[in-house]
């Protein structure tokens, strides 16, 4: 019997033949997905990028729905087969967590170089019907789980300063699944730098010292106007009313599982009234985005306003962008729904996102400029705070704790402090 042909399957096979094929699909539609989002593609440019025809690709899977389920399929895999190489590896309960991130991160850098596959950001699970719903929900709590105890071990060690370790670990997932939105050829170039600047930042945080978070007041910036007898006034809080209960279902519910008939029954006005103030859904969408835009640009200029040193400023503004989240002043659009927009709105939120994180970089510098802030790279700092800031709705969903002012300070004391607490 030879031993190696038992271990190694031939690459001749008719099932190997089909199983990499089939990873070579879902690689191209996960790319294609990251990109422009599942509305937008059809199984048609997917076929067409590899070259396929649609009849092909219909051997593989029954619908685009199905694919999108089977690409999610493929990103579970692929994030527990990190963790678990992660949980088994030696060393503290830190060393495994960033021994995790750094693998992530190689993995997306690889993927850019077409040297590793493509795995699907799962931004719209929420599309897929309920039975392929709770099996990715069941894949990511086996994740999340085995993250968590790689956490605790961490906490137990001493290594990891003593928080939450679902907060933790959420701060962790906020970092990884970031990467695909900025990581960029730049990077790849110097991906060793790249990876050490992100574990730096993870590790020791960005204040050059160990700071106490403190409840920070949220300020109004709503402009809902009240028994107005100015019928435009009145038109506006009703728009401002579709656009933040649109986030609401698009947050929950991602764009295809969006219904305009639903969001109109939920504020009890009629058909007719609420297509009076919204053309359609991809209006709705974009609109929810500026709102969004607008409120982050609010809220910078209110952290500006509040506090004096860099780190202050960054602190506040964090501050203020995760807990409108959990207030009734919220929920923010969730930037996971920027592939449903259409290219020339998509390149409009896109412009305006990045004044708003240039200005949280302008606050960054502060820091460096008056010894608040670490010397660390501003830039991969900016990514990092966005995607905490994206994932922070995640929260309510995975943490049982009393006091959101409470679940938000721990979760930011992650990243001014570090896992390490300092």
């Amino acid at each position: 019997m030879d031993l190696l042909t038992d271990v190694l399957p031939s690459p001749f096979t008719r099932g190997r033949q089909h199983q990499l094929k089939f990873q070579l699909i879902l690689s191209e539609a996960a790319q294609l997905f990251n990109w422009q989002g599942s509305r937008a593609t059809t199984l048609a440019d997917v076929a067409g990028s590899l070259n396929l025809t649609k009849t092909c690709l219909y051997y593989y899977v029954n619908n685009k729905q199905d694919l999108v389920y089977q690409c999610y399929v493929s990103s579970c895999k692929m994030w527990l087969d990190h963790a678990q190489q992660a949980s088994q590896a030696p060393g503290s309960g830190l060393d495994k967590i960033t021994s995790m991130i750094a693998v992530h991160l190689e993995q997306y850098a690889a993927s850019l170089q077409n040297e590793a596959p493509h795995f699907a950001m799962m931004t719209e699970v929420s599309s897929l019907d309920e039975a392929h719903r709770e099996d990715i929900f069941r894949r990511w709590s086996e994740i999340f789980e085995l993250c968590r105890l790689m956490v605790i071990q961490g906490i137990d060690e001493g290594a990891i300063d003593e928080v939450n370790p679902a907060v933790v670990t959420l701060a962790i997932f906020s970092i990884i699944q970031w990467f695909p939105v900025w990581l960029n050829r730049k990077h790849v170039i110097n991906i060793k730098a790249v990876v050490t600047s992100v574990l730096d930042i993870a590790i020791n945080g960005l204040s050059s010292q160990s700071l106490e978070l403190k409840p920070t007041t949220l300020p109004n910036i709503t402009s809902e106007t009240v028994d107005s007898f100015d019928r435009e006034e009145q038109n506006k809080g009703k728009r401002e009313a579709f656009y933040r209960v649109g986030s609401i279902y698009f947050n929950q519910k991602g764009y295809k599982g969006t219904s305009l008939d639903e969001i109109a029954g939920s504020l009890d006005v009629t058909k007719g009234a609420f297509y009076y103030h919204i053309k359609n859904k991809e209006e709705l969408l974009y609109q929810c985005f500026e709102r969004t835009l607008s409120i982050e640009r609010r809220l910078l200029e209110e952290a500006n306003k509040s506090a004096v040193s860099g780190l202050k400023k960054v602190g506040h503004a964090l501050h203020y962008l995760v807990n409108i989240q959990l207030s009734d002043q919220g929920p923010l659009i969730r930037y996971r729904s920027l592939p449903s927009l259409d290219e020339p709105h998509r390149k409009l939120v896109l412009k305006a996102s990045k004044r708003n994180s240039d200005q949280l970089g302008a606050y960054i510098r502060q820091g460096f400029d008056d010894g608040t802030l670490r010397d660390i790279d501003a830039e991969i700092a900016q990514h990092i705070l966005s995607g905490a800031i994206e994932a922070s709705p995640d929260l309510v969903d995975w943490v049982e704790v009393a006091g959101g002012e409470q679940l938000s300070n721990d979760y930011l004391n992650i990243f001014i402090n570090g896992l390490s607490g300092k």
